[in-house]
């Protein structure tokens, strides 16, 4: 209901996992750093834990999006971690089977799929939610089915995600076989101050909204109350939302914040903080600090309506991590620069750029497949300017040629062609992966060797023109 009053497409603070709304503070960058880190490394097993709401799922989710092109991937959120075997469950996650089997026809079928995916060059990656639910016999199950993996080829690679109570599960002494294959093990740590103010900026931006709407106060209070967790994040500011809704105010203050949450504290159901200075604020005229609010703009991810005097600074915070990744980049400290560029990624302008230097660096490392997946990413960025997108999208297309996939490097070439049928040589390779040779002539260009087309599409993601 408080959406068409602030102007906004979305909800913000929805408590359901979106990946697409995840904001990565600096324990989540860690996080995803060493999950990509284990992926490449080929860790058998990975650990991820923290605390109940602070975003495991959806940066889960993240990792899943992003790699999805490259590992046959099965995510067990809902699994019953109640039953003697587990097998089941994974074999329905990975879309293998829906009908009760025998645990040795469960096993063959596994075993059979593993071995299918490796003739593919493709791993399996199997992403177990709320695992601190297992037991010892189904981690037990989970370490004998590692070891399906070849002497020299691994096939499959675990990710456990839980709560706290799962380091305590594997630290048991009976437990120090399992313990011994885990390669990553990171434990998320909420938010600091700073980054719950940007990460409430950072979900109203990308609901709609053209200006700030919490007051510097407001984030102040909501990261006292939630202590950090992004969880407890959506639940105060989405009540702040509604009681703003209500009385009609244009930004939410700490006044409006503190009624929402003293109403919420009643039944002592949502765990937030006990503040002795509740009520005071509750009670105090929140006039000056909109006043305030309004001489002084917040930062937040640029936005093309907002005058540029409000933009300035997290445009050259992102451009300052573009420049590092670039720097970084031909230096050849590629891993370095990935970090960069996720960092510059974050500014909705600098996303296209960001993501296709990732792919440079990847394919730098001989990383093909996270190359392809990170110019996909580049290309879903359907806002970015034309050239851009589509020099990203046919070094796309020639990555995929160069993994032997022509027919969907057959489909980047056709996207490209049906916006620009002169854009370098794509006419031509569609022509030839089509095996079709009777496009007019006026549409073929003589190709381009590799080493020039990647110059012009470094050119185009640095802003040259």
């Amino acid at each position: 209901m408080y959406k068409s009053f602030y102007q906004l497409h979305s909800k913000p603070f929805s408590l359901l996992p979106d990946s697409d709304f995840l904001y990565l503070g600096s324990t989540h960058r860690t996080a995803y750093s060493l999950l990509e880190y284990g992926l490449l490394t080929e860790a058998p097993f990975m650990v991820l834990t923290g605390d109940p709401g602070t975003g495991k799922t959806s940066l889960l989710h993240r990792l899943i999006a992003d790699n999805r092109d490259t590992y046959s991937i099965g995510f067990l959120s809902n699994a019953r971690y109640d039953v003697e075997y587990l097998l089941p469950w994974i074999l329905l996650a990975l879309g293998l089977n829906t009908k009760q089997l025998d645990p040795v026809e469960a096993q063959h079928l596994f075993a059979k799929f593993l071995a299918e995916q490796a003739i593919r060059k493709r791993r399996v990656v199997l992403i177990m939610d709320e695992a601190q639910n297992l037991g010892v016999k189904l981690l037990e199950e989970l370490r004998l089915l590692s070891n399906l993996n070849q002497e020299k080829t691994l096939q499959l690679q675990i990710i456990l995600s839980g709560q706290p109570d799962l380091q305590t599960l594997l630290r048991r002494v009976d437990m120090t076989q399992f313990a011994q294959r885990v390669v990553v093990d990171y434990h998320i740590q909420p938010f600091t101050e700073d980054e719950v103010a940007q990460y409430i900026h950072h979900r109203i931006q990308l609901s709609g909204s053209s200006r700030p709407l919490f007051t510097p106060q407001a984030c102040a209070l909501t990261y006292r109350l939630s202590q950090g967790n992004p969880r407890l994040i959506n639940q105060v500011c989405e009540m702040a939302l509604t009681y703003g809704f209500a009385q009609q105010s244009p930004h939410i203050t700490t006044q409006l914040l503190a009624q929402a949450a003293l109403d919420r504290r009643k039944n002592r159901i949502l765990p937030l903080s006990e503040l002795e200075d509740l009520a005071n604020i509750a009670a105090a005229d929140g006039a000056e600090e909109t006043e305030r609010t309004e001489i002084r703009k917040e930062p937040g991810p640029p936005q093309e309506a907002l005058p540029a005097a409000t933009h300035n600074r997290p445009r050259q915070s992102a451009e300052h991590f573009y420049e590092q990744g670039m720097a970084l980049r031909k230096s050849q400290k590629f891993i370095a620069a990935i970090a960069q560029f996720q960092q510059a990624a974050q500014d909705p302008a600098y996303h296209l750029r960001s993501f296709g230097q990732i792919g440079l660096c990847y394919r730098a490392l001989g990383q093909v497949p996270q190359a392809v997946a990170a110019f996909r990413n580049a290309c879903a960025d359907y806002n970015a300017p034309r050239q851009q997108s589509l020099s990203v999208r046919y070094l796309l297309g020639r990555t995929l040629e160069q993994l032997g996939d022509k027919p969907e490097a057959l489909e980047q070439y056709r996207l490209i062609f049906h916006t620009d049928r002169t854009f370098k040589d794509t006419a031509t390779r569609l022509s030839n992966l089509e095996g079709n040779r009777s496009l007019p002539a006026d549409h073929e260009r003589p190709a381009w060797g590799i080493g020039q087309a990647w110059r012009q599409v470094r050119h185009l993601l640095k802003g040259d023109r």
